[in-house]
């Protein structure tokens, strides 16, 4: 998919944007169709003041966890935060900032299909560039899930309506644990695991970690 036209209503409709989510998830890929993982991508968007923010990317070695690259872009923001419409406020911003990168798969600190409608800013991020995406959130915005125990890597599912929607993954022993979810050529299983080989410090992985400390810094700077 190379065109956004299909993703941009024309004004905060949430009819029109919900018919918007309900094709982008029949669109999801939730099978393997990553390849070899080589490198790992965290994206972020950090909000300055109203509606000016950084969108940022960082790709990094997927064994060694230290940085190849990495894009910071100051961005206008068109859209109003709207909970589970973050993609219609977001993506626009992080397509700018993974421009030109080409990771084995990108980590987002948001939903995939852990969302109302399949459809959170994971997926449209990874059917925007036709590229693997994992979703990573810290709190569930639709279903429920059961407290894994505190050993790193103990993992209940996330269930909504009978179905299998995501994972609470303990990422770091005794700490929160966060919510994965596929967003795209991503099966569950593998999300997971990519989440616990790339996680350090905590309480995130490390990709969206640097990511996000990319982006504050340059709104800090901005602000300076």
């Amino acid at each position: 998919m190379s065109s956004l036209d299909f993703l941009l209503p024309k004004k905060p409709d949430l009819e029109e944007m919900k018919r918007i989510q309900e094709r982008v998830a029949r669109l999801v890929v939730k099978r393997d169709e990553i390849g070899k993982l080589e490198t790992v991508a965290g994206c972020d968007v950090s909000f300055v003041r109203g509606n000016r923010a950084f969108a940022s990317c960082v790709v990094l070695d997927y064994k060694t966890l230290q940085p190849l690259e990495s894009r910071v872009e100051e961005v206008k923001v068109g859209f109003p935060y709207i909970p589970s419409f973050l993609a219609f406020r977001e993506l626009e911003p992080m397509l700018k900032a993974v421009a030109g990168t080409n990771a084995s798969v990108y980590m987002v600190g948001a939903h995939g299909l852990s969302h109302p409608r399949k459809a959170g800013l994971a997926c449209h991020l990874g059917v925007v560039l036709d590229r693997p995406t994992v979703g990573v959130a810290k709190s569930l915005l639709c279903g429920e899930a059961r407290e894994p125990k505190r050993e790193r890597g103990s993992v209940e599912w996330a269930i909504d309506g009978g179905e299998i929607i995501g994972a609470a993954v303990r990422i770091v022993e005794g700490s929160k644990p966060v919510y994965v979810s596929v967003g795209h050529k991503v099966s569950l299983e593998t999300a997971i695991k990519i989440v616990l080989e790339t996680t350090r410090r905590g309480p995130l992985p490390e990709p969206i970690l640097q990511a996000h400390e990319l982006a504050t810094r340059a709104a800090r700077e901005r602000l300076d």
